[in-house]
């Protein structure tokens, strides 16, 4: 990757059909696949709360789990690439493969989104499992959580990827819109959605999976990717005119 004076990243590498949407797809067939997992299990409503981990009173079980999984993650690599974040702080984590850095196509940023995907997740869980705990499956119902929410923070966060792409169709379209608000029109494409909802919903009858939720679900990934791919733009831009 190289960079113009100006701050314009030169990377025609990135092929939004051939590339991105297919991971986009991926994602979105392991999202169902594990809220359908969730959803064998009841609420158990205290994993999301502190008070069952031994040692860790100010944890929650979910909080817990995710350290431990990211950790993990972290050490292999995974926070390196631009496309991934973490729920917990893996700042501490050593790398434990030598390799080269990844290369990085996009003007990467943290979303921040972490805490609110949480808590839609777990009204989701709220909303949709059956009602009740049985202490027998907190381990596999956070099992399923952690691996839910990892497939539901990278989906939102290729938005990155998708945003760079679209900058680089229309740079001089987004430089002359009108803040935010403009920036959102030139990215909303109102039929790419609609399909991308319509597959979850294919994608759920296959797998036996409610399609009303997966419309639910999907609706929701579609808003907050748009965030990100907002926020992408807002700070793209901002870089572009501070490298001048």
């Amino acid at each position: 990757m190289t960079i113009k004076h100006e701050g314009e990243y030169m990377n025609n590498e990135l092929d939004l059909e051939k590339e991105l949407r297919p991971k986009l797809e991926i994602l979105g067939n392991e999202i169902i696949i594990s809220l359908k997992k969730r959803l064998r299990y009841k609420q158990n409503l205290e994993i999301y709360s502190p008070g069952l981990v031994v040692d860790h009173p100010k944890l929650s079980l979910l909080e817990y789990e995710l350290g431990r999984v990211e950790e993990i993650h972290a050490e292999l690599g995974r926070y390196t690439y631009a496309d991934q974040e973490a729920f917990t702080d893996v700042n501490a984590a050593n790398l434990i493969i030598k390799r080269p850095a990844p290369p990085c196509p996009i003007f990467n940023f943290p979303t921040g989104l972490g805490p609110e995907i949480v808590r839609f997740y777990i009204q989701w869980a709220m909303d949709f499992c059956k009602p009740g705990a049985d202490s027998d499956t907190y381990g596999e119902t956070v099992t399923a959580d952690a691996v839910s929410l990892l497939n539901i923070y990278e989906r939102i966060t290729l938005g990155k990827y998708v945003a760079e792409k679209k900058y680089q169709m229309n740079t001089e379209g987004f430089r002359a819109a009108d803040g935010a608000p403009g920036i959102e029109r030139l990215l909303v494409d109102s039929e790419r959605e609609a399909q991308v909802i319509e597959k979850a919903a294919q994608l759920a009858g296959h797998h036996e999976f409610d399609a009303g939720q997966a419309r639910h679900v999907f609706g929701w990934l579609i808003r907050m990717t748009l965030r990100v791919e907002v926020q992408y733009i807002i700070k793209r831009l901002r870089n572009a005119r501070e490298s001048v």
